[in-house]
């Protein structure tokens, strides 16, 4: 079986026993009646977030390569972003849609070299803008967090504490990189030492070739510095766009108790603590810790019902859509090749 397959199966049992578990702590007898008395406007609205998500990625994207490589069409830098969401949410770590649109980019004729680049400058202000949201989020909604998600607090602690060793690490690249090596080859050196990790010297090398690509990156950023600025504020309207969606199920479900900030908030400490989960598309991590911190806000029998409608809505519309642009990409390219 190979490792797409894995992958699949992977995230559906983990998806599934979570889901199980929470279904069987909560009454949903009542399912036809809350479906129809769910307003689908507002659940249209929803899905439409998930498209802002993807035009403001191929917007990011788009803008980055014009930086590195020069003229590009949005349509071809939206429909790289797509494909590369489609491949980020079915592998551990979202660790497939980086290869895959560098290999979309040689056959736009960015040489590999250059795909890396823009993917490494679009990490990096990524990781910037989505670390400052959570981390701000997080000190927003500290006093709800001990007050009425406590269970969910070692989670949280977690993402937070994460997030803030990305912080530094990218504070480092851009002012002390020559820090970043002994450290990381610390850890290397530690993990070996624990039989964690055998082949120390590949991952050294792995390292220095990073190394290379991310002070590229740091470079071209800094050689930029209005255009990283206007990254980091599409970004944030790209982390708006996809932690608004919880906002609209719930206006869905008829509640209007809570505001579009509350929302957003505990949405981006879900995905701040979850992201660093390593199955595909965070699953089980996800709908775990949307159910312990939502279960606050939303009224009893309802929070396992909004739960589903926004996983239905992030991970397998997206998962739909975007494997639809990837099929349908495949086959073009195929029909093309033949062709010629």
């Amino acid at each position: 079986m190979d490792k797409k397959k894995i992958n699949y199966l992977l995230g559906i049992l983990i998806t599934g026993v979570t889901l199980v578990i929470i279904l069987t702590s909560e009454n949903l007898k009542d399912l036809p009646g809350l479906i129809s008395n769910t307003n689908m406007i507002y659940l249209v609205l929803a899905l439409s977030m998930m498209l802002g998500d993807w035009i403001f990625d191929g917007l990011i994207l788009n803008i980055i390569t014009k930086t590195v490589h020069g003229k590009v069409r949005y349509l071809k830098s939206l429909k790289i972003a797509i494909i590369g969401q489609y491949y980020s949410a079915i592998t551990p770590f979202s660790t497939g849609g980086q290869p895959v649109q560098v290999y979309l980019m040689s056959k736009e004729d960015i040489s590999v070299p250059k795909g890396s680049l823009i993917l490494f400058n679009k990490f990096i202000i990524y990781q910037m803008a989505v670390t400052f949201y959570s981390l701000v989020m997080f000190m927003l909604k500290l006093s709800f967090i001990f007050s009425k998600a406590k269970a969910a607090l070692p989670f949280v602690i977690v993402g937070f504490v994460l997030n803030l060793l990305v912080l530094v690490g990218i504070i480092l690249l851009f002012y002390r990189p020559e820090w970043i090596k002994p450290i990381v080859l610390y850890v290397y050196k530690f993990l070996n030492k624990m039989k964690i990790m055998k082949d120390i010297d590949k991952y050294v090398n792995r390292l220095d070739t990073a190394m290379e690509e991310y002070m590229q990156s740091v470079q071209k950023i800094k050689e930029n510095r209005k255009n990283a600025v206007l990254l980091l504020i599409l970004n944030i309207i790209e982390l708006t766009f996809y932690f608004s969606i919880t906002y609209f199920v719930y206006l869905a479900l008829g509640l209007s108790e809570a505001t579009f900030i509350d929302i957003i908030a505990i949405q981006s400490l879900v995905y701040m603590a979850a992201s660093y989960i390593p199955t595909p598309g965070t699953a089980g991590a996800s709908e775990g810790g949307y159910y312990l911190l939502f279960k606050p806000l939303f009224s009893p029998g309802l929070i396992v019902y909004a739960l589903l409608l926004w996983r239905a809505i992030s991970y397998y519309f997206r998962i739909i859509f975007t494997g639809i642009v990837t099929l349908v990409d495949y086959i073009v390219r195929k029909r093309k090749k033949v062709a010629a």
